[in-house]
């Protein structure tokens, strides 16, 4: 028997551009997610301070004094008493004679709350995105209750539960 001979087949020149391209990328890509993950290990390497040595003094966040409003049980809007929602409120001051005086203040203050978050529909109460306009609107509603006492100077929902 006669072997035939059949040259072979060589790899295109596009070919090997193109596996030579999603090599280098899946090597970047490996390589970076590599540094991102460990990031904290590398950096001395680097001769890079760490994270948080690197974080400018200026720029960290100052606190106030807090307090955190007993539990408000609300129905939303347009549920018909099917729905509720169950929110703790924290409150944070400059001073604490602020929060001295908002507590004095609670029956209004809580009032407040219930009917800033009764207004809400579930949809609202629901997209996070909205979140921060309500406490926007609790945060006026303490202020004006406050007065010459205030400011309040941030609201946090602690606990939100909507069932």
């Amino acid at each position: 028997m006669a072997d035939d001979p059949t040259p072979e087949a060589k790899p295109s020149p596009v070919r090997k551009i193109l596996l030579f391209l999603v090599f280098a990328l899946v090597a970047v890509g490996a390589g970076g997610a590599a540094a991102y993950t460990q990031r904290d290990q590398i950096a001395p390497l680097l001769g890079e301070e760490g994270a948080e040595a690197a974080a400018d003094p200026e720029e960290a966040i100052e606190f106030g004094a807090f307090a955190e409003m007993e539990g408000v049980v609300i129905n939303p809007r347009e549920t018909a008493g099917q729905r509720y929602l169950m929110v703790k409120v924290g409150v944070e001051a400059a001073e604490e004679a602020t929060l001295d005086r908002l507590n004095t203040l609670s029956p209004v203050a809580r009032d407040a709350v219930l009917t800033i978050l009764a207004e809400q529909t579930v949809s609202e109460l629901s997209d996070v995105t909205r979140r921060d306009s309500i406490k926007a609107d609790i945060l006026d509603a303490f202020n004006r209750i406050l007065g010459e006492d205030g400011p309040v100077t941030r609201v946090y929902f602690t606990q939100f539960v909507l069932q």
